[in-house]
């Protein structure tokens, strides 16, 4: 007995001694400095803090939350809030966080023993001409017999070689796939809220400097009907008057045309029918947050799709081992235990009524065919796509990060050449009225200094929401803030 048992006890043993191959994320071609700022980018290269770092866990996620309060905006507050709790992208995010959850209790459930009650009853006649081993005095009738049986069945299999552990491990990165989803789903929704809405306060700062234009064109068309009447003007400035005012109607209602667009794909990101939502106009001056000059470059490690990316191709690399293990032998011990009888009644009665097995088996691979080392090999260039989506996200994220830093800085130059810009047509626009009201200039270079004036304005109120948007990009790209 001690002989045939001690080749499974000396598998058992090295149960707890053979380790799965260990994951190393692989390197990834790393800039030495930010383009756009002076930043060096080898002392926390972003894909290798994730490479190296512990895993981002479910329960630990690694990028801040709240980021729109850089923005001190108390609308945004309230509108984020309600994107985060009722969109439905979001939920679904979340459920799959759950059942990415759920699978890795799955997987390490196998490594418990199976343990079945499987009651049985049933009743047979065995023919009386069936050969025997040796006579039996039957007269050639059957046998007919019934049995009760209450068996314990439990089997266990030995992880050698660390399939199991394998396995768990590739559950256990699919979790943090998950998590590392739905962190970048709650990314896009808030970024995509937050970008609709200060295009609506772009268009509300658009719409102020329209009404603004078009009280002063209604003020010039009443002053060169007053000049045509006392004779002084003619007739072709009124009509120039009135084509001016009607051109900035047309800029108004096309100006909230686009708003209305915007009010509806804000109202689907909150998860809200876009007939029931409206947004109420908020005229105000557009104030970008200060970006800091200079941006840590480990930022870039907090970036969810970054993540989601290193933990799936942690994932394949798992499924790797588990499709090579596979053709190694197999450890099985199993057995049942359980009362037997012919009579009911007698199934709890009698002491020695009960039936017992123990044993196990070692399977081996011999021949299928080839189709281990085809699954070896699937699961194998699996993870060389995936590897190469790694380091394809990782060039993605140094791209949008440069890009949306040059965006807020170019943006901001921006502003600053439209305010100033926008403070001389005023000036010019001042005094080319005072100069037709004293019958020096006609009325054509009004017309003329008042456009330059709407445009100086409109540029102004568009560059300054480009900013908004560029730094709300920014945010995205370094994956939520930049603190």
């Amino acid at each position: 007995m001690t002989l045939r048992l001690s080749p499974f006890l000396l598998l058992a043993l090295l149960a707890g001694c053979v380790r799965p191959p260990s994951y190393a994320p692989p390197s990834l071609p790393t800039p030495a400095a930010w383009k756009n700022t002076a930043d060096s980018l080898t002392a926390a290269t972003p894909p290798a803090a994730v490479a190296s770092s512990t895993p981002p866990t479910v329960d630990n996620p690694p990028a801040p939350g709240n980021w729109w309060m850089l923005f001190n905006d108390p609308g945004l507050n309230t509108l984020e809030q309600q994107a985060t709790a009722q969109n439905f992208s979001l939920q679904a995010a979340v459920a799959r966080v759950e059942s990415a959850r759920a699978n890795v209790r799955v997987a390490s459930s196998y490594r418990s023993p199976l343990v079945t009650v499987d009651p049985q009853v049933y009743r047979s006649r065995l023919s009386g001409l069936r050969p025997l081993p040796f006579p039996v005095a039957t007269n050639n009738l059957g046998v007919v017999q019934s049995q009760y049986y209450i068996p314990i069945n439990a089997s266990y299999e030995f992880d050698v070689w660390g399939r199991i552990r394998s396995s768990i491990r590739a559950a256990e990165a699919d979790a943090q796939v998950q998590e590392a989803n739905r962190r970048t789903v709650l990314l896009s929704l808030t970024a995509d809220a937050a970008t609709y809405y200060f295009n609506i306060r772009g268009l509300d700062a658009q719409l102020l400097v329209l009404d603004t234009a078009r009280l002063d064109r209604q003020r010039s068309l009443e002053l060169t009907r007053a000049r045509y009447q006392a004779g002084v003007d003619n007739e072709i400035a009124v009509h120039r008057a009135e084509t001016e005012l009607a051109n900035v109607d047309a800029s108004v209602v096309e100006t909230r045309r686009q708003r209305l667009g915007l009010e509806a794909s804000l109202a689907t990101v909150l998860g809200v029918p876009a007939s029931g939502f409206a947004v109420a106009p908020q005229p105000r001056p557009l104030a970008a947050p200060v970006v800091p000059a200079s941006l840590p470059a480990a930022l870039l490690a907090r970036r969810p799709d970054l993540q989601q990316a290193e933990r799936r191709l942690a994932a394949a690399s798992a499924r790797v081992d588990v499709a090579k293990l596979t053709r190694l032998p197999t450890v099985r011990l199993n057995g049942y235990l359980g009362p037997q009888s012919a009579q009911l009644g007698d199934i709890v009665r009698v002491a020695d009524n009960y039936t017992y097995y123990v044993g196990g088996g070692v399977s081996i691979p011999v021949f299928n065919g080839g189709r281990n080392r085809a699954n070896e090999q699937v699961a194998r260039s699996e993870a060389d796509a995936l590897v190469a989506d790694y380091r394809q996200a990782a060039l993605v994220a140094f791209q949008e990060a440069e890009t949306s830093q040059a965006d807020v800085r170019q943006y901001q130059a921006q502003v600053a050449a439209r305010q100033r810009a926008y403070r001389a047509a005023r000036l010019a626009s001042a005094l080319t009225k005072e100069r037709y009201r004293a019958g020096l200039t006609t009325y054509f270079e009004v017309v003329d200094a008042d456009r330059q004036t709407l445009d100086a304005a409109t540029l102004l109120t568009q560059a300054q929401s480009n900013l908004l948007g560029a730094s709300v990009a920014l945010v995205r790209a370094l994956g939520g803030g930049w603190e």
